[in-house]
């Protein structure tokens, strides 16, 4: 049964919660388009200024922190 699963972005002290999430079967694919977005992000000039504490951090529909990468 797929779930939702969000991917936000923080430094330990500032957090960005992602709203919106992606529906995904499990953990594996949800780890798939967080590398996904990372790449997208990387490529692009969004987080320019943000040092390498940064991390992205994948967690489930209730709340629970999965997966987490650093966006360096």
């Amino acid at each position: 049964m797929a779930r939702r699963f969000y991917f936000d972005l923080t430094d330990g002290h500032t957090t960005y919660l992602d709203t919106e999430g992606v529906v995904a079967a499990d953990i594996n694919e949800a780890v798939i388009e967080a590398l996904e977005a990372l790449r997208e992000i990387r490529a692009s000039t969004e987080i320019d200024d943000l040092d390498d504490s940064w991390k992205l951090v994948i967690r489930d529909d209730k709340g629970s922190i999965r997966k987490t990468f650093s966006v360096w």
